[in-house]
């Protein structure tokens, strides 16, 4: 209990807030005698929590020379979100990961707005097929066959343009008719290249098929990666090319 105090008081607070959980899963548990692994874990979410703050994304590794093995981590901020709104999901999630794993060797942690992962085990760059939460909308429509086409059109070409962009996130959006808009993002980490990113996004369109081919909207988030469709707007982009008129049937933007 000490160490995990000693590291709530030391780690950077952004903010107060406490992120929503949509899932977290502890692995590997070692016994409180190996406090340089502690130590060892705090160091690699302190470094994790200031990178992603500057670049909405870490991808880190920590070893001190006086204890092996060394720890890896990443996280992920939902490509649409603020640096701020980034910086404050990852310290919180950093913060509750730590409280609800305090003896993991590897830990994750699906938040509404970021995903952490660090393990003992080096796992960066390597496809991650966990999938840790599925939500879909009990939203009505009268053309939902037509939805559902779109939905699988866009999320296709979504996917495709995430995986080859640098950033691995994309959106677009799908004009179903005058009165009806297809919302759509896919997002993957960023250690991940562009197969393994477009495998991990192909494995979680396939649960969007399998749970949510009667719906008109739809969330999968996993470790590598995440898919959502809707028909509303639920990405902060500001003035950005999402629910703007367009002459094209549909659109895709990626970074």
């Amino acid at each position: 209990m000490q160490l995990l105090f000693l590291f709530l008081v030391f780690f950077p607070i952004a903010t107060l807030s406490t992120e929503l959980v949509l899932y977290q899963q502890c692995e590997k548990n070692f016994t409180e005698k190996y406090n340089m692994l502690q130590t060892n874990i705090n160091n690699i979410l302190l470094d994790m929590v200031a990178t992603s703050s500057l670049n909405g994304y870490a991808i880190s590794s920590y070893a001190s020379d006086s204890y092996k093995p060394a720890i890896y981590g990443v996280t992920r901020c939902q490509g649409d979100v603020s640096r701020q709104t980034c910086s404050e999901c990852i310290t919180s999630a950093a913060q509750q990961i730590r409280s609800a794993c305090p003896n993991a060797a590897q830990a994750r942690g699906w938040y509404e707005h970021c995903y952490l992962h660090y393990d003992t085990e080096n796992f960066i760059g390597k496809l991650d097929k966990a999938v840790a939460y599925l939500s879909y909308s009990f939203e009505r429509s009268a053309n939902l066959t037509d939805v559902q086409r779109a939905a699988g059109e866009l999320l296709e070409e979504v996917s495709e343009a995430t995986a080859s962009g640098s950033e691995k996130f994309g959106y677009g959006e799908s004009y179903v008719d005058e009165s009806l808009t297809v919302y759509g993002m896919a997002q993957c980490t960023r250690d991940l290249g562009e197969r393994a990113c477009s495998d991990c996004l192909d494995y979680a369109f396939r649960y969007v098929s399998f749970y949510c081919g009667t719906q008109t909207g739809c969330r999968v988030i996993g470790g590598g990666c995440e898919v959502r469709f809707e028909i509303y707007k639920f990405l902060f982009l500001g003035d950005s090319t999402i629910g703007a008129p367009a002459p094209a049937p549909s659109i895709v933007a990626h970074n």
